[in-house]
């Protein structure tokens, strides 16, 4: 496919479902229940319009990096984990992780890879997070942390949003079963799986406790961030508890339907940490112009999902690095567009909020 005619996110999309078959499919776009949260993660971004300044400075050199802990990215979008990502190439999680390293981001690799993690890593280096899944006892778990940190990953992000069973109803109906070539390999190397892949692509988890959190920060030796949150008060704690950094997020509405739109979650969160951590969010991003309205909601930087892998169904390598390389681009004439020369300067006077009242029933910008 030439990827010179794909010119936005949504075209990878269709591009994608064309390729795919509908099970597959229905596992990568599907979520849980009526899949209203999928739909309000993307529609969020539509209530958030960006307010430019005019006749300002002459912006000659635009700059889109962003720093995060001791690593300057070259644009402040980061790879989501994802899994089984072996369902769209043959590549997974290598062909992400170096198409992560040539655009200068981070790929933050799930506990459910098909490669053994330390593979993985060998060629992404410190562009390399990894996602931890608490599987087994504290014995596995603390197993786990060591092979990450020893492989090479320079954070570790907890996932704490998805221990139990979601009812995804699409994948369900679409008979989605995990193919054959399809395997986890960081959790065969470690011994947690032995056998088959489960059907449904699902091992069962074991639940976290705040104890749990606190015992997970005396194991890692590099930052840690804690993934799914969307109040303030748990965002506060996992900073008590020694976080170095929030993922705002709903699971790409993949867990429970109804949740709060991560959008929507993110500006409280930021209000109450981001003077003490990290801020990141997922969910709905669909073009650099949702990017740079997050960055003015408060986020240091996004993580994206589904669109990588569109791409990465695409065409493997070249596809996930056109997604990549589109979105620095948006990103970079959007700033241009509001008359800013770096992200830096993307701030809350640069968008204001289509607000609805539920008395009035009237919308009005905020």
């Amino acid at each position: 496919m030439d990827l010179t005619t794909l010119l936005t996110l949504t075209d990878f999309e269709r591009a994608s479902r064309a390729l795919l078959d509908d099970a597959v499919w229905a596992y990568l776009a599907g979520g849980a229940g009526t899949e209203h949260s999928v739909r309000a993660n993307v529609a969020a971004f539509d209530d958030v319009w960006l307010r430019p300044c005019v006749l300002g400075p002459t912006c000659t050199t635009l700059d889109t990096r962003v720093r995060l802990f001791d690593q300057t990215l070259t644009m402040p979008v980061l790879l989501a984990p994802t899994s089984p990502q072996r369902l769209f190439h043959e590549d997974a999680e290598l062909a992400v992780t170096r198409s992560a390293t040539a655009a200068g981001t981070v790929s933050i690799v799930s506990t459910d890879s098909h490669y053994p993690f330390p593979d993985i890593a060998k060629v992404g280096g410190k562009n390399c997070w990894f996602q931890l899944y608490t599987y087994g006892s504290r014995a596995d778990v603390e197993a786990t942390i060591a092979m990450a940190v020893e492989a090479g990953a320079s954070a570790l992000v907890v996932t704490v949003d998805a221990y139990h069973p979601a009812r995804r109803i699409s994948a369900w109906r679409a008979s989605f079963r995990t193919p054959p070539y399809v395997d986890f390999g960081t959790l065969r190397a470690l011994g947690i799986l032995n056998g088959e892949v489960p059907a449904n692509a699902r091992l069962d988890r074991l639940p976290l406790t705040w104890d749990d959190l606190s015992w997970i920060r005396r194991q890692a030796t590099v930052p840690l961030l804690i993934k799914g949150i969307l109040s303030p008060e748990d965002a506060r704690r996992c900073v008590d508890a020694g976080a170095n950094g929030i993922i705002v997020s709903n699971h790409g509405g993949r867990q429970l339907d109804g949740v709060v739109p991560s959008l929507a979650a993110l500006e409280p969160v930021a209000s109450e940490v981001r003077r003490h951590c990290a801020v990141l969010v997922d969910g709905g991003i669909r073009s650099g112009v949702d990017v740079v309205k997050a960055l003015a909601l408060g986020a240091d930087a996004v993580c994206i999902g589904r669109p990588y892998l569109w791409g990465l169904s695409v065409d493997g390598q070249a596809g996930v690095q056109a997604v990549l390389t589109l979105l620095q681009n948006e990103i970079e004439n959007t700033l241009l567009q509001l008359g800013l020369a770096t992200v830096s300067e993307v701030g809350p006077d640069c968008v204001a909020e289509l607000r609805w009242s539920p008395v009035t029933g009237n919308r009005h910008f905020t």
